[in-house]
């Protein structure tokens, strides 16, 4: 029973965002902020680790205080595998914040394995579901690490504690480790934190955890800080691609929501096969897998649908950055964007790693002078590996959306426009109104583009 009702403490109050989408309000106060990284070698390593080092900035920030007594970081990514994000997440963890993590690959790692470590080992079963732990934590305060002769971590000695020492998880403990946090936060030991991965996605059959969103009750300056992004926490989202990152904060509904959906990733529930969004103001978020969706709901297609190319404003420009694009999904969103085009809206795209027969459909559209097209992939010391693409997945809008002839949209997130990013994988779409936000994002789409070679071009690149 202690099970269930934990369980009904969270799922319904999250099952009131299971409503429809409605027209965004105009930006107000608090507003946002766009963070995007230039990648090699276009930028430098301040310029690379904008975004990384922006959400690590946010885990050095984030104190216990008298109204947060008990502060707690959420982090969904693929991939973390940064010693410098690591060690911040270890040393927050050790000033009494709850750092609750989900990743879904590269688990082997040095810095991943000391993740899991230290968020993992005071970790405890309850397999009767009642409610109470089976046995009492045997480490403390996030395995406090002091240097021991064999270079791992070992517990800080209290008079309650296992002294055991404790060196980092070999690779097969993290991975037993990773699969238990779930149902009762009583698992997850006195810290209360964890590092979780799902068996392909949380809340799908199948598919990956695939979201990047980064939570964090407080900061320096700041209360329900909430930061999605297409970056994961590593090397290669600061070096090798261009991506996005936007930052709001002050939102207790949007932050709420959020937090919501990491606890039921957490544990594991699936996804009903509705649409699950949070609107706040000019905000919209939702998130996947949508079990149930094919093009006659899909949530993007029907944003595509509500464009119009006549706009207070003149044309309607329509502004695309996107990295994977493949498949049925990806062919039918191709088919709406083609249909706008010749509707007379103004459409320029920058991918980065489309299948073969989306890339020369759109080729042909720009030979047509339908749409203007960019390829954002550079293999430099031609190995057969880019060495940089665009990983950033936005669209811009600026023109007609539904009733409002005078739109500055963004729709970005952590969703690829295939099948498994829809009905499969757990992702992050995320819908912004205002001009700022606009403006700031179509920036960097320019800057992209700047950095991207026209199609089509012929054998000698022109």
């Amino acid at each position: 029973m202690r099970r269930v009702s934990l369980l009904l403490l969270f799922v319904l109050p999250f099952t009131l965002l299971l409503v429809p989408a409605t027209a965004a309000a105009p930006e107000r106060q608090p507003g946002g902020r766009v963070v995007a990284n230039v990648p090699r070698p276009f930028g430098d390593k301040a310029e690379n680790y904008r975004i990384v080092k922006t959400v690590e900035r946010a885990i050095k920030n984030i104190e216990r205080t008298r109204a947060h007594r008990r502060p707690v970081i959420h982090i969904s990514t693929y991939l973390l595998d940064r010693k410098t994000a690591v060690d911040a997440l270890i040393a927050a963890c050790q000033r009494g914040v709850a750092v609750r993590v989900i990743i879904d690959e590269d688990i082997e790692s040095k810095p991943s394995r000391r993740l899991i470590t230290a968020l993992n080992a005071d970790n405890v079963p309850d397999r009767d579901g009642d409610g109470v732990a089976d046995r009492d934590p045997r480490a403390g305060k996030c395995n406090r690490p002091l240097r021991s002769s064999k270079g791992g971590l070992r517990v800080d000695p209290g008079a309650e504690l296992d002294l055991t020492e404790l060196e980092l998880f070999t690779p097969r403990q993290a991975v037993r480790s990773v699969q238990a946090p779930r149902r009762d936060a009583v698992t997850w030991g006195r810290d209360g934190s964890y590092v979780k991965v799902c068996e392909g996605s949380c809340r799908g059959k199948g598919g990956n955890m695939h979201s990047k969103f980064y939570l964090f009750t407080n900061t320096k300056k700041s209360e329900r800080v909430v930061m999605v992004s297409s970056s994961n926490i590593n090397r290669g989202g600061a070096r090798l691609g261009w991506n996005d990152m936007y930052v709001v904060r002050n939102r207790p509904k949007l932050y709420r929501g959020f937090k919501a959906m990491h606890r039921l990733m957490t544990d594991d529930v699936r996804n009903s096969g509705e649409k699950v969004q949070i609107t706040d103001g000019p905000y919209v978020a939702r998130f996947f897998p949508m079990r149930d969706a094919s093009r006659r709901n899909d949530p993007t297609l029907q944003d595509l649908r509500r464009i119009r190319c006549r706009s207070a404003l003149g044309r309607t420009h329509i502004d695309i950055s996107m990295f994977y694009w493949k498949g049925k999904r990806g062919d039918y969103l191709l088919d709406e964007v083609a249909s706008l085009a010749r509707e007379g809206c103004k459409v320029r795209i920058v991918y980065g790693a489309p299948s073969r027969l989306l890339a020369e459909r759109m080729r042909d559209m720009a030979r047509r002078r339908l749409i203007s097209l960019w390829d954002s992939r550079w293999d430099f010391d031609e190995d057969g590996w880019n060495e940089v693409r665009t990983h950033a997945k936005y669209v811009l809008v600026r023109g007609t959306v539904g009733s409002d002839r005078s739109a500055f949209r963004v729709w970005t997130g952590s969703q690829n426009w295939v099948t498994g990013s829809l009905t499969m994988s757990d992702e992050t779409s995320f819908n912004i109104a205002g001009r700022a936000a606009y403006e700031a994002y179509l920036d960097d789409w320019k800057q992209i583009r700047n950095h991207s070679r026209r199609l089509p071009y012929d054998v000698y690149g022109r």
